[in-house]
C-alpha cells in the first residue's frame, strides 16, 4: 500500500482468459484482494479465497463475485488460512496436498493479505508486520511450490504475484536482527510495514533467482492507495482522509492482475500501475538479502538451497 502519482497513460484493462486456471488469493473476502478474486473469476479462472474471517464473510464474497461476474459458483472455493500464525500456513498447505490430484495445481498464487500494523507479537513471537506481511507468506510460497505447475495442456507459465508497496522504499534497509523482529512495533503503519515490504521484494528476487524461468515467474507489486479494510487499525480521522483520496479496490488490484496474467512481464520485477517500476536501492545489498533468505529459511523449517 502506498500512494501513487495520478497520471493520463491508457488504463490497462484485462483481456487474457484465464479459463483451466487455478488461483489461490489470500485476503480475498474485502478490499484489493477481493477485487483480485473477482477479476480472475471474471477471466474464468478458478478461485480459491483464502483468509481467517470465516466461513459467513466468504461466502458472501463468493455471492458478491457471482453476482458481479455471472461466473458459476462452482469456479470459486474458500480455505480458511491465518497468516498471524505459521502452523495455520502448515495446516493450510496439507489440506492443498490432500486434494484429489486434479485439483491440486496451481496456475497462480496471489499474495495479497497484508495489515499497516498491530500492537504485540503473533504466536510465533514475531512482529505482527514482518509475520503476516513477510514470514508467512515466505512459509506459504515455499510449502504450495511443490504444485504450482501449468494446467493440462496449457503451456502458460504459472505466476507467483506478492503485494508490496512503494512504502518499501522508505526504510532504513532489510532487517535481520532477530532481537528487533522479536519485539513489538508501534502499531499502524510504522517503519515496520515499509520493512515487511522490503522484505517481499527481496523475497520476489531470491525466488526469481532459483526457479527456473520455465517453471514459475514471481513478481511485487504496488496496488496504490485504495480504499479498503487495509486501513481499519488507524484512527478514524485517518481512514476518512485516505478514503477521500484514495482509488476504490478496483483499481488497487490492477497491477495483481497484470502481473498475473498479462503475457511478456519481467518475472523478479517490481510492478506500480501496470509498469515495471524502480525498487529500493537497499535490494542491491546481497549480503544483507542472503542473510535474510537464510534466516527466513531456519525461522520457517525450509531448505535455503532447493525451491522447486
Amino acid at each position: 500500500m502506498g500512494f501513487s502519482p495520478a497520471d493520463s497513460k491508457p488504463e490497462w484493462v484485462p483481456r487474457e482468459r484465464q479459463d483451466g486456471r487455478r488461483f489461490i488469493v489470500t485476503g480475498a473476502n474485502r478490499g484489493i484482494g477481493l477485487a483480485t478474486a473477482t477479476g480472475l473469476a471474471a477471466l474464468g479462472a478458478h478461485v480459491i479465497l483464502a483468509g481467517h474471517e470465516g466461513s459467513d464473510a466468504f461466502d458472501d464474497a463468493m455471492e458478491r463475485i457471482v453476482m458481479g461476474t455471472g461466473c458459476s459458483r462452482d469456479q470459486l472455493g474458500y480455505m480458511a488460512l491465518d497468516l498471524r500464525s505459521l502452523d495455520s500456513v502448515r495446516h493450510f498447505a496439507q489440506a492443498w496436498a490432500q486434494r484429489p490430484a486434479s485439483e491440486r495445481s496451481i496456475q497462480g498464487l496471489i499474495n495479497n493479505a497484508g495489515i499497516a500494523g498491530m500492537p504485540g507479537l503473533s504466536p510465533d513471537g514475531f512482529e505482527m508486520c514482518f509475520q503476516i506481511n513477510y514470514l508467512s507468506m515466505f512459509l506459504l510460497t515455499r510449502l504450495l511450490l511443490p504444485h504450482v505447475s501449468p494446467a493440462a495442456g496449457d503451456s502458460a507459465v504459472p505466476r507467483i504475484v506478492c503485494v508490496s508497496s512503494s512504502a518499501h522504499l522508505f526504510t532504513l534497509g532489510l532487517p535481520t536482527d532477530e532481537r528487533y523482529l522479536r519485539a513489538s512495533g508501534g502499531g499502524f503503519f510504522s517503519l515496520r510495514y515499509g520493512e515487511s515490504k522490503l522484505c517481499v521484494n527481496s523475497f520476489v528476487r531470491q525466488m526469481q533467482a532459483r526457479i527456473p524461468a520455465d517453471k514459475a515467474q514471481v513478481f511485487a507489486v504496488h496496488p496504490g492507495s485504495t480504499a479498503s479494510g487495509f486501513w481499519q487499525s488507524f484512527p478514524a480521522w485517518a481512514q476518512r482522509c485516505i478514503a477521500s483520496v484514495a482509488q476504490d479496490p478496483s483499481r488497487g488490484a490492477r497491477t495483481s492482475l497484470f502481473c498475473a496474467t498479462e503475457p511478456g512481464l519481467v518475472s523478479g520485477g517490481y510492478y506500480a500501475d501496470c509498469a515495471l517500476a524502480s525498487a529500493s536501492f537497499w535490494l542491491a545489498r546481497a549480503d544483507a538479502a542472503d542473510l535474510l533468505w537464510q534466516k527466513s529459511c531456519a525461522w520457517t523449517g525450509q531448505s535455503p538451497n532447493k525451491v522447486m
